[in-house]
């Protein structure tokens, strides 16, 4: 193999030098991205994209690539994206880049060689592929910056010939690319086949000018051709468009069904949750009680016989033990003074009660003449803090917290920090993305289901939870009712 060289592009040229490079298989990570929990397709987003390159295609149609490397940037959210196609001047031996868009503009004609690049692996496999960080293989990208943390390319067919890829890029870690993205991709990749097609016949008809009659002739053709194009892909879009809005009813449809359920489970669960709890409280703590009367009533009578009295006494301190517990499992599950006292003598026996468990130190900060609030909130607010001091005990390593509880005109806010280790970057964007665990989905959840707003923002410092959560007088209305059904 002799030297190639890449990027011929101003200032951004090197050599690759063989044995220099690693593996493909190293840098190759298509497979993780069909693992990749898939983001929602957008349906209205990619139907706006391709109705954008179906104007370009019949205003501008010499400008579409340039058009298609800027909506691929956009609807990607990509630090760069571009095409690229082989040369055609030396029999396809280099890909060069005719449109990129993002952090790489500048690199617009450079380019790589054919038989050792990442396009070239793409048309070689006939696949899209996703690679990272790939200067490690192909050495004369380490110049180039910023430099590739992934970059997702998708070959690009004309009349069923791959002469080339369409790509982007993501420059950091912050952006991961799954199957979703392949998909829009190949999307957009068989419509930039057809706008290309049309840009290569409007070259040819500029190089046939010279014998004039026939040129006009074919001139006319291929504009016929065009509007014949433009048209046959507008129809198609209006067919697409269809396709899409049907197909966003049923997802629209199939989310409020998730979402109603999903508030019936959690209406389940805080009714199971009472009612066990009454249970525990009322048979089972009667049952324990009762025992423990009969205990006590032998004990004067074994004074004699030491080893009977001793059992007697253990048994009447396991049952003391058990029947604290009982209590406790049961505020945990539906706390009285939830309903008696209302939030903030709620809140405060948690703290107290988790002090004692666990040894963590709460700061409460609120208002006196704070009030009652709506059932429904009263309960969220609680299960949010109950969730959020249950997480940081068990997992920011924290032994302090602050909980600040205000009350607006027509909203409660509330703020729970801790000064712990905070949640990874990772965690946090998927977070964020509302890939989280139960726990955090279920806070979410009871937020969303209420109108309210939540946020999580984390660093080494510490991480801190917002939420804020509108009060109605429809909402406080109820609260008196539920109060009254449940006497």
């Amino acid at each position: 193999m002799n030297e190639y060289t890449g990027l011929r592009n101003g200032d951004s040229e090197s050599t690759f030098i063989p044995g220099s490079a690693v593996s493909l298989s190293s840098i190759l990570y298509t497979e993780e991205m069909y693992r990749r929990p898939s983001r929602p397709r957008d349906y209205a987003k990619e139907n706006r994209a391709l109705i954008a390159l179906t104007e370009a295609l019949a205003d501008s149609p010499r400008d579409i690539l340039h058009i298609l490397a800027d909506t691929i940037l956009e609807v990607f959210q990509a630090g760069s994206a571009g095409i690229s196609l082989l040369t055609t001047d030396d029999g396809g031996k280099r890909f060069y880049w005719p449109a990129i868009a993002g952090r790489w503009k500048q690199h617009i004609g450079g380019g790589t060689p054919r038989n050792f690049g990442p396009c070239g692996d793409v048309l070689d496999r006939n696949t899209p592929l996703l690679m990272r960080h790939v200067e490690r293989r192909y050495t004369y990208f380490q110049p180039v910056k910023p430099q590739v943390e992934e970059v997702l390319l998708v070959p690009f067919y004309v009349e069923g010939k791959a002469v080339g890829t369409i790509w982007a890029v993501a420059h950091d870690n912050r952006r991961k690319f799954d199957a979703e993205d392949e998909r829009l991709m190949s999307s957009l990749g068989k419509f930039a086949s057809s706008a290309y097609r049309v840009v290569a016949s409007l070259d040819a008809i500029k190089s046939k000018l010279i014998e004039r009659t026939k040129a006009e002739e074919d001139l006319r053709s291929s504009k016929e051709q065009l509007h014949i194009l433009a048209d046959g892909l507008e129809n198609q879009v209006r067919v697409r468009t269809q396709e899409l809005e049907e197909r966003n009813a049923e997802v629209l449809q199939q989310s409020e069904q998730l979402r109603e359920l999903s508030n019936r489970l959690l209406r389940t669960q805080d009714d199971e949750r009472r009612r066990i709890a009454r249970e525990l409280h009322d048979s089972a703590g009667q049952i324990i009680t009762a025992l423990g009367l009969n205990l006590a009533s032998i004990t004067p009578r074994v004074k004699r016989h030491a080893v009977i009295g001793n059992s007697i006494k253990e048994s009447l301190d396991l049952i003391h033990q058990l029947s604290d517990e009982i209590r406790t499992m049961s505020y945990l599950l539906h706390p009285p003074l939830l309903d008696e006292n209302g939030l903030s003598g709620a809140i405060q026996w948690y703290m107290a009660g988790l002090a004692e468990r666990s040894g963590l130190s709460v700061e409460f900060q609120t208002s006196e003449d704070f009030g009652r609030l709506p059932s429904e909130v009263e309960m969220t607010v609680f299960r949010i803090v109950q969730e959020c001091l249950t997480n940081i005990h068990r997992h920011s390593g924290s032994r302090t917290a602050i909980i600040r509880l205000l009350r607006h005109a027509n909203n409660v806010a509330l703020e729970i920090q801790d000064e712990g280790k905070g949640i990874s970057v990772e965690k946090l964007a998927g977070i964020h993305a509302k890939r989280s665990g139960v726990g955090v989905t279920g806070m979410r959840e009871r937020v969303r289901q209420l109108k309210g707003v939540m946020d999580i923002q984390s660093n080494i410092h510490g991480t801190t939870v917002f939420v804020t959560l509108p009060i109605t007088e429809t909402s406080e209305s109820g609260r008196t009712q539920h109060a009254g059904v449940e006497g």
